[in-house]
């Protein structure tokens, strides 16, 4: 399979998160839910216990939702328009690429990138090192899509094996 390296800004639309002031912030459900890091990340989809009436940037549906603060690399999906703060950045993946590939991609690579950010307090990365990571992709767009969700369909198992485990411990 032959592959193409591409830096992130080339195949993607990179929007770095900006947090309103906190006075807009709401645990009341009150405006569009709001994203500050990585604390309500679930496996693939966050949760939301904060809205806010007020925001600076938003992450589009469909986008892949990147942790730029400690720990640096860790990946969401948006399924709806939400708010995003200083933590998180929306990489929107241009036609070109498979997103899924694009998202399982940074899955796997999330702890390298954690590791190469810098930081004294917290770790982060900021839009010109997100922009300038390379990422290694199929060079068939259909080999990105069988790779991506093959995945994707282990990712469904292990999710039902591990709800099935829950059950039996209760």
């Amino acid at each position: 399979m032959k592959f193409k390296e591409y830096l992130l800004k080339d195949i993607a639309t990179i929007t770095m998160g900006q947090s309103p002031k906190s006075q807009f912030y709401n645990e009341d459900g009150k405006g569009i839910e709001f994203l500050q890091g990585v604390r309500t990340f679930g496996e693939d989809f966050p949760y939301f216990d904060t809205y806010t009436t007020k925001y600076n940037r938003l992450a589009y549906k469909n986008s892949i939702l990147f942790s730029v603060r400690a720990p640096v690399g860790r990946v969401n999906w948006a399924t709806k328009n939400i708010a995003i703060g200083r933590g998180v950045a929306s990489i929107s993946v241009k036609n070109m690429v498979y997103d899924r590939y694009v998202y399982y991609y940074f899955k796997k690579m999330g702890s390298f990138y954690d590791k190469k950010a810098t930081g004294t307090v917290f770790t982060s990365i900021n839009k010109k090192e997100l922009e300038s990571l390379k990422i290694k992709v199929p060079a068939s767009y259909d080999d990105q899509k069988r790779i991506a969700d093959r995945l994707a369909t282990l990712d469904r198992k292990i999710h039902l094996n591990q709800q099935l485990n829950d059950n039996l411990v209760a």
